[in-house]
């Protein structure tokens, strides 16, 4: 019995000491300590602990690494007041999903997205989801979610400061967005503080029942009543391959008593330039075949864009909704292609 005994005690003593040596590199790492000193400093403590905490997890070491070892990155941070307790903690993936590749104040290195706007807008991947396998960045817009950001100068926006020389930086979300509020640097990390906790995006049920543009308060319900009959809304959600869904408001989707048209619906792969960015509003792509193998076209007339479809024109009113696996696109009506 005493020999067992002093066997489990080696064995107790073993395992501390391979636990203690795993954990070490990540406790004597100058980067962690210094990064979570920088977010202390400027009044992030809610957010240094959630990254504090995660820091020694195997998927905490990928968030850091992801801050680390990948170049310039711009990092989103809701500030104290954003969260609804000081115990609040971010997960992992939202935490990647806040880590965007590349400076703001260089458009993230990506050609300039959408030019023909009154204001600069820019899609950017952010290092959510981690590619299976790889602790690297790659460099396919597929393999990661996306973050929409928008920038006014003190010309573009009457609400804004006409005496700030700083730019007013909106972080698109599905309804409403978060907005810049302050920004420091951290060795090779831009950081924007924000006013809001951002959440991964949605499965298209969940965007199409949120009021996405304000004469839609109740949703896109018969659009997505319609869709659920025709057995399209969970293929939707379930969909593995990215994919552009054009959604038409309730009102005018009335008019349309057939199922919906499979000529609003398409794989995003069509939106994708070789250079790797996400076209949302198509100003380089013309044209582009449907999952149904309808042509449609895209259109800029007026500071106004348009998809057409057959004899069908149809208004965007608002775009690059970012759901889970894709982007929604809000009409003005229902794409008839025939």
């Amino acid at each position: 019995m005493k020999l067992l005994s002093q066997f489990v005690l080696t064995l107790l003593a073993t395992l501390s000491v391979i636990q203690a040596a795993s954990v070490a590199p990540r406790n004597n790492d100058y980067f962690l300590s210094e990064f979570l000193d920088a977010l202390n400093k400027n009044n992030l403590t809610t957010l240094a602990n959630s990254y504090e905490k995660i820091a020694q997890t195997d998927a905490g070491g990928e968030v850091i690494d992801a801050l680390k070892n990948n170049g310039k990155v711009t990092l989103l941070a809701p500030e104290n007041e954003s969260f609804k307790s000081s115990t609040d903690e971010l997960g992992a993936n939202v935490l990647l999903y806040n880590t965007i590749w590349g400076s703001i104040y260089e458009h993230f290195k990506l050609p300039r997205i959408i030019p023909q706007r009154l204001h600069p807008r820019d899609i950017a991947q952010t290092a959510y989801p981690r590619p299976a396998g790889s602790r690297k960045r790659t460099y396919n817009l597929q393999d990661y979610q996306v973050q929409v950001i928008d920038q006014f100068s003190n010309n573009d926006s009457d609400s804004w400061k006409r005496w700030s020389n700083d730019p007013l930086i909106l972080i698109d979300r599905a309804v409403g967005s978060a907005k810049v509020v302050g920004s420091f640097t951290f060795k090779n990390i831009i950081v924007l503080i924000i006013d809001s906790v951002l959440s991964l995006p949605g499965k298209v049920s969940d965007l199409l029942c949120k009021p996405l543009i304000k004469n839609a308060p109740e949703g896109f319900v018969k659009f997505g009543s319609a869709l659920q009959k025709a057995g399209l809304l969970n293929s939707l959600d379930n969909r593995g391959a990215r994919l552009t869904l054009f959604a038409p408001i309730d009102d005018e989707f009335a008019t349309l008593t057939s199922s919906p048209k499979k000529a609003q619906i398409f794989p995003e792969e069509s939106f994708f330039l070789w250079q790797g960015g996400v076209l949302a509003l198509f100003p380089s792509v013309r044209k582009a075949t449907a999952e149904s193998g309808k042509q449609l076209e895209f259109l800029f007339e007026n500071d106004i864009n348009y998809v057409r479809c057959g004899n069908t024109k149809a208004a965007v009113l608002r775009s690059d909704v970012i759901s889970e696996n894709g982007v929604l696109h809000v009409i003005d009506r229902p794409l008839k292609c025939d």
